[in-house]
């Protein structure tokens, strides 16, 4: 039996970890922490859960616990996924892995110090069907060198609990861009191979701050006790270039609000083939999947069919159990976690700057 500890008990847990970690065989969640009492109280109800604490630190010192999820807010997880690794834990860490590059470096050398602990990132976006299936086609070299991918992952109308944590800079690390564009981010990188990023430049734009309607997210996650007066300082839309360095190159843009089709977009292009993936919120497949090939002089569309039930949120926590069971490396890793924060690092400073900011080697 692989005992769990959830720590923090907001929307991302109550709807994907928490009912996860309950489907799977052999697992038990034997603990809750959360700052708010009577959150962590209400979740620990509805969910048959024994224990609750208001300081994750008392949730670490019990021994059984083999594994823990990270659901708190971004500026919380450097801190926890360290003082976890420290308690001799297996972590799972919502995305973003922390704020910024410099903090993802401290995890990074915290991991290697840490025995056969494994520290995995929550990109759930990976363990969707249509990238599951792709990333097959990639691996058999059905689409050849992948030298160019242009990413897009937008919103219509979409800023999360303006006030809170979500728009505060100190808090989050950013807007649109690190909240969901690190999901389309880490996965043009996975299936793109992983190459070592060389530069960026980007621009920011917060044009809906007066304006800022709610996504509803996160739903369910606030209760009495809650406080959200946090400045609003961060951006609602982000356009940027990356160069990496095997000569391919991204186009990423994300945004929370503007006026724009509500979409998900990752378009592959390679020497022997190319790919689409794109997926709408709420959508029941999580997205579709077009593969573009050529064959004796005929141009072809292929277009897999997906089970009508997903849930990669499910997926996710399974590889991560998986993994501590057969003690392997989980498909999301600290020093691709590690790329990804020094690409966004990247843009913020060059929209900052206003000029192409060259980015650090990462450590073999």
């Amino acid at each position: 039996m692989i005992k769990v500890g959830i720590i923090g008990v907001g929307a991302i847990a109550q709807l994907g970890h928490i009912p996860s970690y309950q489907k799977i065989d052999g697992v038990r969640i034997v603990a809750l922490s959360d700052s708010n009492r009577e959150k962590a109280e209400a979740v620990a109800r509805k969910s048959n859960i024994e224990t609750y604490f208001t300081d994750y630190k008392d949730l670490l010192e019990l021994n059984e616990i083999e594994a823990v999820s990270i659901c708190t807010p971004n500026f919380f997880h450097q801190e926890q996924v360290i003082a976890s690794l420290r308690a001799g834990k297996n972590v799972l860490c919502e995305k973003p892995l922390c704020l910024n590059a410099r903090e993802a470096e401290e995890i990074f050398k915290e991991t290697e110090k840490t025995n056969n602990k494994i520290c995995m990132i929550a990109y759930m976006r990976r363990f969707m069907s249509i990238s599951q299936i792709l990333k097959e086609f990639i691996d058999q070299r059905e689409l050849g060198e992948i030298y160019y991918a242009k990413a897009s992952y937008l919103r219509r109308r979409g800023i999360p609990t303006a006030g809170s944590w979500f728009t505060s800079k100190e808090m989050s690390g950013g807007g649109s861009l690190i909240d969901i564009g690190v999901h389309i981010l880490d996965l043009s990188l996975w299936l793109m191979g992983n190459p070592t990023p060389l530069s960026a430049v980007g621009s920011t734009y917060a044009k809906f701050r007066n304006e800022a309607v709610s996504a509803g997210w996160p739903p369910a996650s606030t209760l009495k006790g809650d406080k959200f007066n946090y400045n609003f300082d961060v951006e609602d839309l982000t356009s940027s270039f990356v160069k990496f360095n095997n000569g391919a190159t991204l186009f990423l843009e994300t945004s929370w609000a503007g006026n724009s089709e509500t979409e998900g977009i990752l378009s592959l292009f390679g020497t022997k083939g190319g790919a689409k993936i794109s997926f709408c919120e709420g959508d029941p497949l999580y997205g579709r999947l077009k593969i573009f090939k050529g064959r004796q002089g005929r141009l072809y569309d292929i277009t897999p069919v997906l089970s009508l039930k997903e849930d990669a949120f499910h997926k996710e926590v399974e590889h991560f159990i998986d993994c501590i069971k057969q003690r392997k490396n989980p498909i999301t890793t600290p020093a691709e976690a590690l790329n990804v924060a020094r690409i966004i690092d990247a843009i913020y400073q060059s929209a900052e700057e206003g000029k192409e900011i060259k980015i650090n080697s990462l450590p073999n």
